[in-house]
């Protein structure tokens, strides 16, 4: 791999010049879905200490996102998650959430500082998408997550991967489980499949941004002119990323500056570099020697290892 092509480099935390900072506390996983960036189970576990010195490095406050494969595999978990707040950052947790259904686990997290975290639902609240995609039919432990995460009122960020001919009715889907477990403050993020580590959809047959917008057009109703308005508008008024729209949904003529949001992000990797988002100045991953680095010229850099 020609790392001048990724532009792909390495800098020490007091360098560092990310906000969103990745932290792979373990690569072990108790699901084996079609689509993972890091398949490979065999690396040990992040070790605690080093990350607590790394996390009083940091230049500059930023978000740290705990993730593994599934960082809830990782015994000390809720320890990452406070050495994280001890040292003045945020923390976002990002989970498949099959612990997360149990209520003295979110109890936990909760007590250990966390108030954000990121629930996968792929399938939203159908075993058959779920086992086409995640390989494993966990509607159940999903929505009991959805509900123990909604009563200990943490933010809440749910990612949705649409793969073709299995979950393209997932945004409408969503929004139906949204109504019927009383959610009306989450950021849900509907991605196609990206091309990274193991995957089930190559790029030519993926559900490109176009189809995305036509998806959450159809099924949530809003018009496509509407979300494409929001293309190539600064993330939180900052950020230009060309493939990512993220939009509030509306309440008739209404705009809402505070509950449902949608993302739509396209990790597709139907580019010359083959990484989604390439260039990010926003993302960074905590590499194994404990530098940061960009987070897909890294991921693309270590697939099958690190």
């Amino acid at each position: 791999m020609n790392t001048q092509i990724l532009n792909y480099y390495e800098v020490l935390p007091e360098e560092n010049t990310f906000v969103d900072i990745m932290a792979d506390i373990t690569h072990k996983c108790n699901m084996t879905c079609k689509n993972c960036y890091i398949p490979n189970r065999d690396v040990p576990d992040m070790d605690l200490e080093k990350f607590k010195d790394f996390m009083s490095r940091i230049a500059g406050r930023c978000m740290i996102r705990i993730v593994g494969a599934e960082p809830t595999m990782n015994p000390l978990c809720e320890e990452y998650i406070k050495a994280v707040f001890e040292n003045g950052h945020r923390c976002i947790l990002l989970t498949n959430g099959l612990r997360l259904s149990h209520k003295n686990y979110v109890s936990k997290l909760h007590n250990a500082g966390l108030r954000h975290i990121y629930l996968s639902l792929n399938g939203v609240d159908n075993d058959d998408w779920y086992e086409s995609i995640d390989e494993m039919r966990c509607a159940d432990k999903k929505i009991k997550a959805l509900q123990n995460i909604r009563e200990r009122k943490f933010i809440l960020d749910t990612g949705t991967i649409i793969v073709p001919n299995v979950n393209e009715d997932a945004p409408g889907a969503l929004l139906e489980l949204f109504d019927r477990e009383n959610i009306n403050n989450a950021l849900m993020r509907i991605k196609n499949v990206g091309q990274l580590g193991r995957f089930q959809t190559e790029a030519d047959d993926n559900v490109k941004m176009d189809q995305l917008v036509k998806l959450c057009s159809e099924q949530m109703n809003i018009s496509e002119d509407y979300i494409n308005s929001f293309r190539n508008k600064k993330l939180y008024g900052i950020y230009e990323e060309k493939n990512s729209i993220l939009f509030p949904l509306r309440e008739g003529n209404k705009i809402l500056n505070r509950g449902r949001w949608v993302k739509i992000t396209n990790w597709d990797t139907d580019n010359e570099i083959g990484i989604p988002d390439p260039n990010s100045p926003r993302r960074g991953r905590i590499t194994k020697d404990f530098m940061l680095a960009p987070t897909y010229e890294h991921i693309k850099l270590n697939e099958g290892g690190y």
